[in-house]
């Protein structure tokens, strides 16, 4: 983190992870949340990025500072690109841990005869020393390029990237380099190399993790622009229009959505194929985004940062465990539980819980987690579920609220338009869906196949 100050990271688990294809996806796009949002051309600021999105910040004036850097950035992303293209840190870590070296009694030769003896003896060293000392010359210059950019942003982290960057810059080990980097004798070039791969190191490598760094933000930022997305306020209640899931951003359904501040649960119905789950994985990408401090995939949003974002929609089983489906779907919430025991604030999506058992026991199961979730005075959680009979038990209470999708059964085949409404749904497509595809005419036409063969 950049930052000391009272905000800790946001707590994502595995599982998270997993269903909202943070980072891996089963799914046959084979897109990641990671993917939108990656715009870095080097290692090192790829795996910033990457712990960027594993922990998010949960301070308000860490993600609002993280917001106004993004913005800041994205007003001159050429020139902030062309100077980490010029720095190439991957290239100057890969220099600094070669372990290409001369035997030492040679050292005394190089400087008595030159440059000439040393490459005819020692042709592929001298190479990477000329290689290398382009590199690190190249990143120290374009290093100092952007650290003066950032030394007048109007944004504290970028300044506090600036003078992170001088600091580096200016350190003796790197003075001496560009000093000896003007001269190209082979004494001058031995020189470089013993110095930049010994004493210098660490301040190169850690020059090159800084500008990683900021090329992370760098990426947000691009990112951001380049696909539109609007940046969040940080306010009391979770508002969002226009929502949309970002995997379905060409044709998506945009939707509204929107819970006072004393709601703490959302009960939503509807049948299969509605849309409850891409609703619930939107929801949970779009608070993930804001605490990154990134753009979302709305026209607008408002949310409360909290310290926990769970979600339960993947569930398996272990059978070498001896772990049921249903035990599986407990053990999970347990999680849930254990967080917002531990963090206290969360955003949490959990999609059909319970449907490993009966009707019954489920329905009451999830009654049972639903008005408990309720009480949690800094938790929002949304619940998809086919248990519409549900709705009349929590319909009084001002803790829950109810919303829906539908589908159009007057036409074959039912026609969804992915808009959640207010409300519990009853609908059941079950056996609508299971004619639809024929199944059971298929199984009397194999009957009476096996009948009239005998």
């Amino acid at each position: 983190m950049f930052f000391t100050s009272e905000g800790r990271e946001l707590f994502i688990d595995q599982g998270t992870a997993l269903d909202l294809d943070i980072f891996a996806t089963s799914a046959a796009s084979g897109l990641t949340i990671f993917a939108l949002i990656d715009r870095t051309r080097s290692y090192v600021g790829r795996d910033h990025l990457r712990r960027r999105l594993a922990a998010p910040a949960d301070s308000i004036e860490e993600i609002a500072l993280l917001q106004q850097a993004h913005r800041v950035i994205a007003e001159d992303l050429v020139a902030y690109r062309n100077g980490l293209d010029r720095a190439d840190p991957d290239a100057v870590n890969r220099y600094v841990d070669s372990r290409w070296e001369i035997p030492e009694g040679h050292h005394w030769l190089s400087r008595a005869i030159g440059s000439l003896w040393l490459g005819i003896r020692y042709p592929e060293y001298i190479r990477e020393v000329e290689n290398g000392q382009t590199r690190v010359i190249a990143m120290l210059r374009a290093a100092d390029e952007i650290r003066r950019k950032l030394a007048s942003a109007d944004n504290a982290l970028l300044r506090e990237h600036g003078a992170a960057l001088a600091l580096l810059i200016e350190s003796p080990e790197c003075r001496e380099l560009m000093r000896i980097g003007n001269h190209r004798s082979g004494a001058a070039r031995l020189a470089f190399d013993q110095l930049a791969r010994s004493a210098a190191k660490v301040r190169l490598r850690a020059l090159a993790d800084r500008l990683g760094a900021f090329e992370a933000l760098w990426s947000i930022g691009a990112a951001t622009a380049e696909h539109g997305w609007a940046y969040p306020q940080i306010g009391t209640r979770l508002r969002i229009t226009g929502l949309f899931h970002p995997f379905l951003a060409v044709g998506a359904v945009a939707n509204d959505f929107a819970l006072d501040a004393t709601v703490r649960v959302c009960f939503l119905t509807g049948p299969n194929m509605a849309g409850k789950s891409t609703f619930l994985k939107a929801v949970a990408v779009a608070s993930l985004l804001a605490q990154v401090g990134a753009g979302v995939p709305a026209e607008s949003m408002e949310f409360v940062p909290v310290r926990t974002l769970f979600s339960s929609v993947q569930i398996v089983d272990n059978i070498g465990a001896g772990e049921s489906f249903y035990l599986a779907e407990v053990r999970r919430i347990r999680s849930l539980a254990t967080a917002l025991l531990k963090h206290g604030s969360a955003i949490a999506v959990v999609d059909e819980p319970f449907r490993g058992t009966n009707v019954h026991d489920a329905s009451e199961a999830t009654l049972a987690v639903i008005t408990r979730l309720a009480n949690q005075p800094a938790a929002v959680t949304l619940v998809a579920s086919h248990l519409g009979e549900i709705g009349p038990l929590i319909a009084n209470d001002p803790r829950i609220r109810s919303l829906h999708f539908a589908a159009d059964v007057s036409v074959d085949p039912p026609r969804f338009d992915y808009q959640v409404r207010e409300g519990v749904s009853e609908q059941r497509l079950g056996m609508i869906l299971l004619n639809q595809e024929k199944v059971l005419e298929l199984l009397e036409q194999s009957a009476a196949a096996v009948v009239s063969a005998v």
